[in-house]
């Protein structure tokens, strides 16, 4: 293959796995849209909270839901307009304006201003709406329709006759209204229109003319955590009131519904009362992601890229006895054999595979015994060994890094499964993981290969490189995103140490419960719970969340995606204790003082003989830079 067509190639496979945001303009964005599992639940006529992360394909399935792109999507499979059963419309939730809808001058009702600031927004994507419907229906929006909706929205001196002509008005008055809010004492003259009554009546119309053909409307609301409270409860109450054909469509993160009353402070938005609330993580995500990536590898090949049609082959994998053989598991097999030298158990342990043999000095390691008296006891009691490797196995793989100095990669992370994984829900992640594996893997390469494999050294220094921008993005993400960086560095080197020195301790321990003082436990739990919003932790109840109270028998791991960077297990295990007091002290000047409490004051690996990734922030762990985690 040629230098061009070897760039052409690369450039072709990278485009495909970078491109994984809806809102980036993208041509082929109907081309590589897979239908999630939740799809037909999001569709129903009832409204609709769609809960996920950042990332995880909440606005790219809102905007399917979109009268064009559902449109789109029907005739790629050869369907027609005629089989559209919804009309749906989009708007995203922008922080820097909506938040402007707040201050301390008393002379605006800010409440008043934001439903009609709200209602300009949808009527604005509803008079797109009529246009699209006009040429799709071959009908005219009545003018008198028109003129009827701009009068609900305090244009009394508009003078047009059709819906584009409104649109134009409609952002005229968005201008002016944001003119209003920055300056609440100027002469601008706002007329404030009722909450939720131009969008009613916009809708009512257009169903009335023969507009819609009996199809219900969709507003779709993404980002729904940017509203203020108060902005939260206003749109609860049009959710609660929803009836067709208007429903609504709400896009948020964890813990971003924050406000659950309406309007009149006592009513709550309930569901599944009032809604049918969607968890996408809990909605076949290993599938959906399969998807995803096997559309992409499909258009890869379309345009000459070779790589193989599934997934697991594409992403190489690799078995417990060469990740251990790799991991350097082979010498430490000659230092048992060594140590048997001369004793009854050598002869059996030397024809043995040496990830079996090597796993003899884990055990002496973890309980203290010698290894000579366990080799004997392996021999006696050959089921039980054979158990405990497979419940020990993986542990003992990161415990393998211990003493090798220098090594650019002391644990794997690779294969379909554990891509997965780490992923944890979110599709973008999935997709930047592979992304930057592709780079890695073809920046080795001086020449395309008949057939690109992505090696577990790529995947590897992927997954920890993508750890690393997530971990560093948190400061600009979160509201309390320095203070987050701080918990999520701490978290990661307390399981990083119980990785590699189990001594008598749990394998595996991936997540934690909080114990300690009731205050302290009340303002980790806040933070923890941004983090949850944020991606920096995720969370599972104990007990089903009714009160504040309960969260402290919530059990919380650091996001997968920071596995990798902390060198840690991702598969969920095992859980410890954390004393609140210690995670609110990492924020505090002594950060490395607290992580030894958390240890239980057990040593710690040197600073000479960390990862190169986690020795970047030793002056945070060494509490010689207490003021910046990062160097």
């Amino acid at each position: 293959m040629s230098e061009t067509n070897f760039q052409d190639s690369a450039t072709a496979l990278r485009q495909l796995f970078a491109d994984n945001r809806a809102e980036w303009p993208a041509h082929n964005f109907g081309d590589l849209f897979v239908t999630p599992t939740y799809l037909s639940k999001l569709e129903t006529r009832r409204p609709s909270i769609l809960v996920g992360g950042r990332g995880t394909g909440k606005t790219t399935a809102l905007q399917s839901l979109k009268y064009d792109a559902c449109l789109a999507r029907l005739e790629a499979d050869g369907r027609s307009f005629s089989d559209q059963e919804y009309l749906g419309f989009l708007i995203r939730i922008n922080k820097n304006r909506v938040r402007s809808f707040h201050g301390e001058d008393d002379s605006l009702d800010w409440g008043k201003y934001f439903s009609h600031y709200f209602n300009l927004l949808a009527c604005l994507e509803l008079s797109s709406l009529a246009a699209w419907l006009e040429q799709k229906n071959n009908k005219i929006f009545p003018p008198d329709a028109v003129a009827s909706i701009a009068t609900d929205l305090g244009f009394f001196d508009f003078s047009g006759e059709n819906s584009c002509e409104l649109g134009v008005a409609i952002k005229s008055q968005i201008s002016k209204l944001q003119l209003k809010v920055n300056n609440p004492n100027s002469s601008i003259d706002i007329i404030l229109s009722m909450a939720e009554s131009p969008i009613r009546k916009f809708v009512d119309l257009l169903d009335e003319h023969g507009m819609c053909d009996g199809r219900v409307i969709f507003c779709c609301i993404d980002e729904y955590e940017n509203l203020l409270d108060y902005q939260q409860a206003i749109l609860n109450t049009y959710i609660k009131h929803a009836a067709p054909p208007l429903s609504y469509k709400i896009g948020v993160r964890k813990n971003g519904l924050r406000n659950r009353r309406t309007l009149d402070g006592q009513d709550l938005l309930k569901t599944p009362d009032d809604y049918y609330e969607i968890e996408i993580a809990e909605e076949g995500f290993e599938y959906f992601a399969r998807e995803v990536a096997s559309v992409r590898l499909k258009a890869a090949r379309d345009n000459g890229v070779s790589v193989p049609e599934a997934l697991s082959e594409f992403l190489q994998d690799l078995s417990f006895a060469d990740e251990a053989a790799l991991l350097g598991a082979e010498r430490v097999a000659q230092s048992v054999l060594a140590e048997l030298n001369g004793a009854p158990s050598h002869r059996y342990f030397v024809t043995q595979p040496f990830y079996i043999t090597y796993f003899l000095m884990y055990w002496s390691a973890s309980e203290g015994t010698p290894v000579r008296e366990l080799a004997d006891h392996w021999i006696a009691n050959e089921k039980q060994w054979e158990v405990r490797l497979g419940n020990y196995g993986y542990a003992s793989l990161f415990w393998l890094s211990r003493g090798n100095k220098g090594a650019r990669i002391r644990k794997y992370y690779c294969g379909e499964r554990v891509f997965l994984a780490l992923a944890s829900g979110n599709i973008r992640y999935f997709l930047e993981l592979i992304d930057v594996a592709v780079s890695y893997e073809i920046s080795e390469a001086k020449t395309f290969p008949k057939m690109l494999h992505i090696s577990p050294k790529s995947q590897t220094l992927a997954a920890r490189d993508v750890g690393e921008r997530r971990l560093n993005q948190l400061e600009g993400l979160a509201d309390n995103g320095v203070q987050l960086k701080r918990l999520v560095l701490a978290v990661g080197k307390v399981f990083f140490e119980l990785a590699r020195a189990p001594l008598g301790k749990t394998p595996e321990v991936t997540s934690f419960i909080l114990s300690g003082a009731g205050d302290d436990i009340k303002q980790i739990s806040h933070l923890l719970s941004e983090g949850v919003g944020h991606l920096a932790f995720e969370v599972e109840p104990a007990t089903k969340l009714t009160s504040k109270v309960e969260l402290r028998d919530d059990e919380y791991r650091l996001h997968r995606i920071f596995c990798a960077f902390f060198e840690i297990s991702h598969r969920k295990k095992r859980r410890t204790v954390f004393d609140a007091s210690n995670l609110t002290a990492v924020l505090g000047d002594h950060p490395g003082k607290a992580i030894s409490s958390m240890l239980e004051e057990s040593p710690q690996v040197a600073e000479d003989d960390l990862p190169e990734q986690l020795a970047l922030f030793s002056a945070f762990y060494g509490d010689t830079d207490p003021q910046a985690p990062h160097p």
